[in-house]
């Protein structure tokens, strides 16, 4: 069996390559110039862990984490907000008899934090 490997770019692809991304900044720059609203906006995105080209499916991408981690930690301040009204210390358990984090991490629309659990019934978290 023999090992296909594959060729390392030249000077010339990376070149090509390097022009491609020197154009497509320049135009983000001159739309950044006209419309300083945008300049706002992508400043506030965090690249670090993108992977892949930032189109128009890497910027879906990037909102539905986003989103994500919002309704996360929407949820989890619900958690703690609620834990600290009642007085309760953490892992207390719901009045289902569950620990708070078998309940959803993320809010319905009504603001509720259902049980997880298939065998549980609870549909908000609540302490005593």
């Amino acid at each position: 069996m023999t090992e296909t490997t594959t060729p390392a770019p030249t000077y010339a692809q990376e070149s090509l390559r390097a022009g491609t991304l020197a154009a497509g900044t320049q135009l983000l720059l001159d739309y950044i110039q006209r419309e300083p609203a945008l300049g706002r906006a992508l400043s506030l995105i965090d690249t670090t862990d993108l992977r892949g080209p930032l189109d128009q499916a890497g910027l879906h991408a990037l909102l539905a984490e986003a989103e994500a981690e919002r309704d996360r930690c929407a949820a989890l301040a619900e958690r703690d907000a609620r834990r600290e009204e009642s007085g309760q210390r953490p892992c207390t358990t719901c009045l289902c008899g569950h620990s708070d984090t078998a309940h959803s991490r993320r809010l319905t629309e009504d603001g509720r934090l259902p049980c997880t659990r298939s065998d549980c019934f609870c549909h908000d978290l609540t302490f005593e």
